[in-house]
């Protein structure tokens, strides 16, 4: 049986891509998508999909739409502003709302997420970093500080609900190129064969697959296209 899919995010590139990829599968999954305004989306997706209206603090719209729900998948991403850059800025209003998914979650038996996220999350003290890793890595926190806390809050957040069967996918930089590029997923190191960039639809098809394969729960891979 298909899965029921929450799709948090999904108005955003991550978000539009992993909903055209679902539902191009053969037996495709039931999809929710939480956003604040349906107006955001295409017309053939929401024919296609059941849609749920709310902010991220709306606890009842959130247990409106986590009902039936088997998974969760967070494609939240922070929004690059010029302010945050020139004033550092490094609040995380996406972050602290995570707390009151989880609990909604909890209170709904919903135990699987997913959870978009960046290299600058490493919870693997034995990761090994090339040169050209730690350089990349460094750039998001010098031009886009107050994304780069938002998305290592949120894997923090998640990876702590030891209770729930998360995984936290850490991502290069995103790319609109085929489905088909294959997918490397694992700790940085001499042994990852993943590249400097992902496709947005290889990524979604990843996720879909991980849901059926359980390899990754409760670990935090990095993924890239090879």
């Amino acid at each position: 049986m298909s899965p029921s899919i929450l799709v948090l995010g999904a108005t955003g590139l991550s978000g539009l891509a992993f909903i055209q990829v679902a539902l191009s599968q053969p037996n495709p999954p039931a999809l929710t998508l939480f956003v604040r305004s349906r107006s955001k989306l295409p017309a053939d997706i929401e024919e296609r999909t059941r849609v749920v209206e709310g902010s991220l603090t709306d606890t009842d719209a959130l247990s409106n739409a986590m009902e039936g729900v088997d998974v969760v998948v967070s494609l939240l991403g922070a929004y690059v502003s010029l302010s945050a850059f020139i004033f550092r800025t490094t609040t995380t209003p996406i972050a602290d709302a995570v707390p009151g998914i989880l609990s909604t979650m909890r209170a709904k038996g919903v135990k699987r997420i997913f959870a978009l996220s960046t290299a600058s999350f490493s919870p693997d003290p034995a990761e090994v970093f090339s040169i050209g890793r730690s350089i990349t890595g460094l750039m998001p926190k010098i031009m886009v500080p107050q994304g780069n806390a938002e998305m290592a809050a949120i894997a923090e957040t998640v990876s702590a609900a030891d209770d729930l069967d998360w995984t936290v996918f850490r991502v290069p930089h995103l790319t609109e190129e085929a489905v088909e590029l294959p997918v490397a997923a694992g700790n940085l190191g001499p042994d990852f064969k993943g590249g400097f960039n992902l496709s947005r639809a290889s990524q979604a098809l990843w996720i879909l697959k991980e849901i059926e394969e359980r390899q990754w729960v409760k670990k935090a891979p990095m993924l890239g296209n090879y």
